[in-house]
């Protein structure tokens, strides 16, 4: 009997090992199976391109550039198609408020820029899902050590106007945001010009940076966000990146327009009309549960019909 003891023992000790080492060895399988399945999940909420998008992969967003003369930009981002689209507002635009018109230019002066797309989208029955005011220094701080945008103004400006700039050679343009920004103020164009050669030029940056957007764009708002008048969350950064990346791996068309109307020298006022809406309407998201609003025009004073106009219509973008 006093030799079973030791025996038993070990008996024991070996039986236990064998049951105890398999339920070990399974469990150091699963926390490593558990660790690799878990870092894509990870990786997935910090700008990993979007599998399949969705509504919040597609955004419409007023930029206010808020310059001595402010300009303004619809910025479409939309991944089901997808596409990028550039839609200049003329700053004399005319805008239905509760009180009667007011410039797209005055109403942003007066109360800012969420106010600005209110009345934007509301006129034009579109829905402007968010906004942006910034400088000319901070969007090229936003830019950073993104090349400079290079524009291409044939056809933008007549031969005359190149010669003034001393491009009469080669009418490629290289700039910075905040020299493009001064180089647009120069320009002493008519209004729908004007916006066409502002289109182009937001169109060209878009285009020959759009593989670095989606690292440097959000990082570049995120840098700068002390001075930006925007209701941009920190979760519309990433949802920003994702759509970005997901635009760059389809090949995304980028193209860019100015909502058609009429611009009136005698009043400086750029009329929208019927077909100002439709077209608005065909390339942004409509407003949900909204009526057709009256044109601006509509109840505008009559034009003096001898009074030179400048008229911009779907048929003649660029």
């Amino acid at each position: 009997m006093r030799k079973s003891g030791p025996r038993a023992f070990w008996i024991s000790f070996f039986l236990t090992l064998a049951i105890l080492m398999p339920l070990l060895g399974a469990f150091v399988f699963y926390s490593a199976w558990q660790e690799r399945e878990s870092a894509p999940a990870a990786g997935s909420q910090s700008g990993v391109p979007v599998q399949r998008p969705t509504a919040a992969n597609d955004r419409t967003v007023l930029v206010a550039v808020a310059a001595e003369r402010p300009a303004f930009v619809l910025l479409r981002l939309n991944a089901l198609e997808p596409a990028v689209t550039v839609c200049v507002v003329p700053a004399e635009s005319v805008l239905l408020g509760p009180g009667g018109t007011v410039l797209l230019a005055d109403s942003y002066t007066s109360a800012g820029p969420a106010r600005a797309a209110q009345l934007l989208g509301e006129t034009l029955n579109i829905s402007i899902d968010r906004y942006i005011a910034i400088t000319p220094g901070s969007l090229g701080e936003v830019w950073g050590e993104l090349e400079p945008v290079r524009v291409n103004l044939t056809g933008l400006l007549e031969q005359s106007e190149l010669d003034a700039l001393g491009l009469a050679g080669d009418p490629v343009l290289s700039l910075q945001p905040g020299e493009a920004t001064a180089f647009l103020d120069s320009l002493d164009l008519p209004v729908a010009r004007l916006a066409r050669v502002r289109g182009a030029v937001w169109q060209a940056a878009l285009r020959q940076q759009l593989e670095s957007l989606p690292t440097a764009l959000p990082a570049g708002l995120r840098a700068v966000s002390g001075s930006l008048l925007t209701d941009l969350t920190a979760a519309d950064l990433y949802d920003l990146a994702d759509t970005l990346a997901w635009l760059v791996k389809e090949g995304a068309e980028i193209t860019a327009e100015t909502v058609p109307g009429r611009y009136d020298t005698h009043s400086g006022r750029y009329d929208f009309a019927q077909d100002s809406i439709a077209f608005a309407t065909r390339m942004f998201p409509p407003a949900q549960g909204a009526d057709a609003s009256p044109a601006p025009s509509a109840s505008a004073a009559v034009s003096d019909p001898l009074q030179p106009e400048e008229t911009l219509t779907p048929a003649t973008q660029p």
